[in-house]
């Protein structure tokens, strides 16, 4: 899995707390075929309910699922996501340097993914959160191509489950003062 990480990337609009919504637009509800589809919906709300289970540091601030033509002639489809999320310790957030840290932890674990299907994007961003406190967040995109649309879904929910164990590794991290 190839993996980029950005830094100093501001997200649109104010965070929400807790869950938010699927959020789609028009165009990449079209994109997908009219359906996000049940299963890869499926997928990612189970993704997001393991992050947030028991003493998680993980809070989702929100999340978007599309589907969309890809550059690559030989797998033009392309099954993304992301999820926005914040990250304490306890009852302390991370701060930049920590983030930046967990972010390459990650980004190590992720790489060792064999394949090019799969890409992985670590974004750590500056938001705002309900009530007005700034703070910042990791934006996880994850893009999956394959020949047909199945078959990116497929790919996608392979990789979103490495990403999903790649987290909880690194959570483990936290508990134990790591970061």
């Amino acid at each position: 899995m190839r993996v980029v990480i950005k830094t100093d990337m501001p997200l649109e609009g104010p965070a929400a707390a807790g869950h938010a919504p699927e959020r789609s637009d028009r165009r990449d509800t079209e994109a997908a075929g009219g359906d996000i589809s049940a299963q890869g919906s499926s997928v990612l709300r189970g993704f997001l309910s393991s992050l947030s289970e028991g003493e998680s540091p993980f809070s989702i601030i929100g999340h978007k699922l599309w589907s969309a033509a890809s550059d690559v002639k030989s797998e033009p489809i392309a099954f993304a996501s992301h999820v926005d999320v914040a990250i304490s310790q306890g009852t302390q957030d991370l701060d930049r340097l920590q983030y930046e840290d967990f972010a390459a932890g990650l980004a190590k674990l992720l790489e060792r993914e064999p394949g090019d299907a799969l890409c992985a994007e670590l974004q750590i961003t500056s938001t705002r959160f309900p009530g007005g406190r700034q703070g910042l967040a990791l934006r996880i995109l994850l893009v999956a191509r394959g020949a047909g649309r199945d078959q990116a879904q497929l790919r996608w929910s392979l990789g979103l489950a490495r990403v999903q164990q790649a987290l909880l590794f690194e959570a483990r991290g936290l508990r134990q003062g790591r970061f």
